[in-house]
């Protein structure tokens, strides 16, 4: 009970309405992922460790592996909520929700800024 309790007083900072659910914080670390990558045409993007950055035992989805952010990202503060939704999903989620994932090489993926979505993302680097 305590720990219920405690998840979701930690929740309440990041979803104001409820409890959060573990569904809730995977879709809160994609949305948080794709906030830091939007960019624009003439924009830089850069290869990061999300999965360092958001701390290595965690088990959202969006945090498995390298990604790609805006060069102008602060990811000092994106570390922070990262870590601070890694630490919610320790609590919330029960074994069968966790997400881990086989990631492709960082050093074969290159970060560039797709216009069209208007995001930051790692494509295949040309041989």
């Amino acid at each position: 009970m305590r720990r219920m309790l405690v998840s979701c007083m930690a929740a309440g900072a990041v979803w104001l309405t409820g409890c959060a659910n573990c569904e809730q914080l995977q879709e809160g670390a994609t949305e948080l992922v794709s906030h830091y990558a939007r960019c624009s045409p003439g924009d830089t993007c850069q290869k990061i460790d999300l999965l360092a950055l958001a701390g290595g035992q965690n088990c959202l989805g969006a945090f498995q592996c390298f990604g790609a952010v805006n060069t102008t990202a602060n990811l000092t503060e994106f570390q922070r909520r990262a870590r601070a939704l890694a630490q919610q999903a320790s609590i919330v989620c029960q074994p069968g929700e966790c997400v881990t994932v086989a990631c492709v090489d960082p050093r074969e993926l290159k970060p560039v800024c797709d216009t069209e979505l208007g995001q930051c993302v790692l494509v295949p680097r040309q041989p």
